[in-house]
Order: structure tokens, then C-alpha cells, then sequence
């Protein structure tokens, strides 16, 4: 009888992606707390949907709370995020080895599974004691972390039947006399990505030996670099037409010249003087009253 694992992840290459980002190689480069962040808000969206394994919270719970380890935030709560992280950590895994028929002690479990003692200790320090030291806690996350590494995650690999990028892909390749149609695979497209599709075309283009099939490979990375390329908004481009510098010269004359013939109109333009006659105009506006003034009542003209 078939027997199904429901898990979170869609994909094991899903699992692996946020293996890579909670634990980066630093040799090369300093860790990257977006990428771990970005762990860290994934793997809660796989506790809500229920059957995630218990290391995979720890390392997402101990990662959260080495991230909110910065200058600014209170000591205290910083190490009750610690002692509360690595108690979840250690009691939940040592509850996961626990006999339902015979209670056996923390101690007994740990040494069973390979768990060092004083992660125990420091677990009911850190639950019937006072808080352990900061310098104490940091020391015991990251060691957390790698014991992790070393018990679940390591051992994870890839196999290529549980890749579907890659399946669907070279789907697409083994249609060697047809073309490719972009709107019929347009859903598999966008729940893909660009870049894990051209991760698996690449990984495929490798090992192929057929030309018909390396052709097709190439056409499809050309249907993916168009589709993508469709899908982002199209900028106006305003083109500058090349310019010499005669034509600079010139311009630069006909602006002397334009500008000698305003101030030549300018100078002949003779401005009226102000006289009284203008009061006496017919025109319409604004003059001053000459003679006396005499009251009238409202509304008399």
C-alpha cells in the first residue's frame, strides 16, 4: 500500500533553497541577514500548515533570535528570546524520542540520540534558574545550529525525480517537431519562475548530445527570455540625434544675431509720455477725476 509524507514544501529543492539561506557559506562572504530572514518568515508559513518537522522550526526560532541580537534591543529580552528558543529546541526534540510506555529521564534521551548534556543543562537553567548570560547563550545558539546541521540537514539531498522543474522542462525539450507554445504552459511558467526554469534548462543543456534537442533547448531559453521580457513594463526610450559641432556653431550665431535684432526693435519702440489728454481719452479705464467732487446719494448716476 502507498503511503503518503504530506509536507509543507511544495518541492525538496523548496527545503533546500531555505537550507541555503539559514545556513551561507561565510568563508566567502559575510552571512546575509535578508536571505536568513527570508527563511525564517518561510518556514512559519510551514508551521501553519501543519507537519513541519521539529528541526526545521528550531533552526528557524534559534535564527530569529541570533537576528534580533542587535545593539538597541534590551539585554533581558534578548536572552529570554535565546532561553526561549533553545528550550523549545530541546524539549521538543527530546519529547519526539520519549517512550509512551516507559518515561525515560532528558539525560538517557540525549545520550541515545547523540545531544550533548549541557544542552540540557542549560535548558533547565534556563527554565527553573535565572537566565543564563548572554556571552553563554549566544555560544549555545550557534552551537544549536550546528548539531542541527549535522543531524537533519545534511543528510538532505536532491534526487531528480522529486526535481518537477526539471521534469517539466524536459518535457518541453522532448517536443523536438512541434514549437513551443508559451500560453499553454503559462501557468507552469509563473508557478516556476525565471530563475529556478533556467536553473534546470541549464543543469539539462549539459548532458544533452542530440542537436535537434540542444536547438529546441535554445529556443525554449529564448521563449523564457522573451516572456519575461513581456512581462515587465516597456520604457520609453527618446532618442538624441547626433550633433556636430558646426551645428553648435551655427545655432550659436543665429542666438547672437536674434538677440541683437530684439535689442535693435527694442530701442526704436518709442514710449508715449504721460500727459493729461489722456484723461479726456475715449478709451476705456482707469483716470484721475479732474474738477470737484460733489457727493451723490446710492444708486444716483
Amino acid at each position: 500500500m502507498v503511503q503518503f509524507v504530506i509536507t509543507p514544501w511544495r518541492t525538496r529543492r523548496e527545503l533546500l533553497q531555505v537550507r541555503e539561506k539559514l545556513y551561507q557559506n561565510t568563508e566567502t562572504s559575510p552571512p546575509n541577514d535578508s536571505y536568513r530572514r527570508q527563511a525564517v518568515c518561510l518556514i512559519s508559513v510551514w508551521m501553519q500548515r501543519g507537519n513541519c518537522p521539529h528541526l526545521v522550526e528550531s533552526s528557524a526560532i534559534i535564527t530569529s533570535a541570533i537576528l534580533n541580537d542587535v545593539p538597541g534591543n534590551s539585554s533581558y529580552c534578548v536572552r529570554a528570546a535565546y532561553s526561549a528558543a533553545f528550550c523549545r529546541f530541546v524539549t521538543g526534540l527530546l519529547d519526539s524520542h520519549q517512550d509512551k510506555r516507559r518515561k525515560l529521564s532528558m539525560y538517557s534521551i540525549a545520550k541515545t540520540i547523540g545531544l550533548p548534556a549541557t544542552y540540557v543543562e542549560l535548558r533547565h537553567q534556563a527554565t527553573h534558574e535565572e537566565l543564563p548570560s548572554l556571552p553563554k547563550l549566544r555560544i549555545a545558539a550557534r552551537k544549536a545550529l550546528k548539531w542541527i546541521w549535522d543531524f537533519y540537514w545534511a543528510d538532505l539531498s536532491i534526487d531528480e525525480k522529486d526535481d518537477d522543474c526539471k521534469i517539466f522542462v524536459r518535457e518541453v525539450l522532448e517536443q523536438n517537431g512541434q514549437g513551443i507554445n508559451l500560453n499553454m504552459i503559462k501557468d507552469r511558467l509563473e508557478a516556476y519562475g525565471i530563475d529556478e526554469l533556467l536553473r534546470a534548462l541549464g543543469e539539462l543543456e549539459e548532458t544533452l548530445e542530440d542537436p535537434m534537442t540542444i536547438l529546441q533547448a535554445h529556443n525554449f531559453r529564448q521563449k523564457i527570455s522573451d516572456w519575461e521580457e513581456s512581462k515587465s513594463p516597456k520604457r520609453n526610450c527618446i532618442t538624441v540625434p547626433n550633433t556636430t559641432a558646426q551645428d553648435l556653431n551655427d545655432i550659436r550665431a543665429g542666438m547672437v544675431k536674434m538677440e541683437h535684432d530684439l535689442d535693435t526693435a527694442a530701442a526704436s519702440i518709442q514710449t508715449p509720455k504721460d500727459d493729461k489728454s489722456s484723461a479726456n481719452s475715449t478709451e476705456k479705464g482707469w483716470s484721475r477725476w479732474e474738477g470737484p467732487w460733489v457727493p451723490k446719494p446710492i444708486g444716483v448716476l
